[in-house]
């Protein structure tokens, strides 16, 4: 199906339900559901204007955002001129480097921000799009590029990255590695049963997820996998949806994990349990394709840009807390201080809500 239809039936879905329990975007003359927070527009501490953001990491001196420069034609994503930004937290200053062709997602792993490509046409054969990069995190200036496997999948690729101060988790295609976090040295690998979608590593450091698709193009089965990073030996995998329309998303908490992903026509969001990764009750929402879960500090944020709401969870309960509107956004990061959204105009910093703690 067209994104564009795909899009416009989503948006009928989400109107028509929102009598029923769910959120649905604003419109002119249009209130909000009486029995869900009411839906304001995202209020910005300080705004970047960088462009199209694709991925967002923070750290302690700086918050790092992936990002398209604007074009004369406008604020479009383009994989090709893909730029990294560095922002320093106390003055606000910005540095740039780039392009990173391909680039699609980055995680700070000790001294060293790594950029993981996206192998945007299924098999694309460009060297840049599986290259591995490593930038100094104070400077910007590139120390480390290693190739990833060529993978035959004739589907989208994507790079997926988790770290800490110590290593750097890679899921690519049928592939996992963990990566010494400055040298790049491979410390454990394994293969995937899956394609991997999505991973997350959980704040306290013993428990990885990895999101997989199916290893066939047509199958029918998604699944979630936890694993020990320090080896990478799975412990449990859980079936799940999102086969074939992008697998699915992972938010990793304390002793939990979010999951998000599209059916189709409209999203869904799970909440699992750490130790046998077994379904945790949800309060019922509606959601559209462009559904996608982060867990930060113990709040869970869902931003969902087909319906243009960035929304705030119970972490217990998955009931909605507030909400609100954000036009063309999806990326969410932060810490215990502070809160950064990434959308189609560059990056913000938010105060988080105190109803969302």
């Amino acid at each position: 199906m067209p994104r564009l239809t795909a899009a416009v039936l989503a948006a009928l879905l989400l109107a028509s339900c929102s009598g029923s329990g769910g959120l649905a975007g604003p419109s002119p003359g249009q209130g909000t559901n009486a029995a869900s927070p009411s839906v304001a527009p995202l209020a910005f501490t300080r705004q970047w204007r960088l462009g199209p953001v694709a991925d967002i990491a923070v750290g302690p001196q700086a918050v790092y955002v992936l990002y398209a420069p604007p074009t004369s034609e406008g604020a479009l994503a383009n994989a090709t001129d893909t730029r990294l930004a560095r922002i320093d937290r106390a003055s606000g200053r910005v540095v740039t480097a780039g392009p990173f062709p391909f680039a699609s997602q980055i995680a700070l792993a000790g001294s060293v921000v790594w950029i993981g490509p996206y192998n945007q046409y299924p098999g694309t054969s460009s060297a840049d799009s599986r290259m591995l990069v490593g930038v100094d995190a104070a400077t910007l200036a590139t120390q480390l590029r290693a190739a990833l496997p060529s993978d035959g999948a004739q589907r989208s690729l994507v790079a997926n990255l988790a770290s800490d101060s110590g290593s750097a988790w890679v899921a690519y295609g049928t592939h996992l590695y963990r990566l010494a976090a400055t040298s790049g040295l491979t410390l454990a690998s394994r293969s995937l049963v899956g394609v991997a979608t999505s991973i997350a590593l959980d704040p306290t450091g013993q428990r990885l997820y990895v999101g997989m698709d199916a290893a066939q193009a047509n199958g029918s089965e998604a699944s979630v996998t936890e694993f020990v990073p320090a080896t990478l030996k799975p412990l449990i995998s859980a079936s799940t949806g999102g086969a074939n329309v992008g697998g699915p998303q992972v938010a990793a908490g304390t002793d939990d994990v979010w999951v998000s992903y599209a059916t189709g026509l409209l999203g869904q969001v799970e909440h699992r349990r750490a130790s046998d990764l077994a379904s945790l009750p949800v309060a019922a929402a509606v959601h559209s394709n462009g559904v996608r879960v982060f867990e930060i500090s113990g709040m869970v944020w869902v931003s969902d840009t087909m319906a243009g709401l960035l929304i705030c969870l119970d972490p217990h309960t998955g009931a909605v807390l507030a909400a609100w509107s954000a036009v063309q956004g999806g990326v969410v990061a932060g810490d215990d201080s502070s809160l950064y959204f990434g959308d189609i105009n560059g990056v913000a910093s938010v105060q988080p809500d105190s109803r969302c703690r």
